[in-house]
């Protein structure tokens, strides 16, 4: 499957303007990557810059792009929504620029019941501009399927 192909929507609770993933890249069930193009109009852009808030909530929506694969095409429910429990070990190197395109990695390190623990890394081509480990905790299925 190409996941570029899947409508980003489709996996994610969030709506425009609170989307920071245009895609999601890779699957498996121990590790997934989307991406996104820093636009000038994003909420999280400031100064040409993409703020560190907005770091953390693209790795988030990361995880969620991930689950929301999962709970769609593998288990066919729906999309369910997440909330983040604890950011740990936040490393940022640099900030992204308006026009670059951050990619994101999720491993998944450890599945208690409706909690995820996940490390992350956000690179700009090759460069790792940030790193954490996440806990995402599962909600209820959206409306929205």
């Amino acid at each position: 499957m190409i996941f570029k192909e899947i409508p980003i929507l489709e996996l994610l609770p969030q709506r425009p303007p609170f989307v920071m993933v245009d895609h999601l890249t890779d699957y498996s069930e121990t590790q997934s990557s989307c991406d996104l193009t820093i636009r000038p109009d994003n909420v999280f852009c400031e100064n040409g810059e993409f703020a560190s808030a907005g770091l953390i909530e693209h790795i988030a929506q990361t995880c969620a792009a991930r689950l929301g694969y999962y709970n769609k095409y593998v288990l066919k429910t729906g999309v369910r929504l997440g909330f983040i429990g604890e950011v740990k070990d936040l490393s940022i190197n640099r900030l992204p620029r308006e026009g670059e395109t951050i990619e994101t990695t999720i491993v998944v390190v450890q599945e208690i019941f409706d909690v995820t623990l996940v490390t992350a890394e956000v690179r700009v081509g090759t460069e790792v501009v940030a790193t954490t480990r996440l806990k995402i905790a599962q909600g209820q299925a959206s409306e929205e399927v």
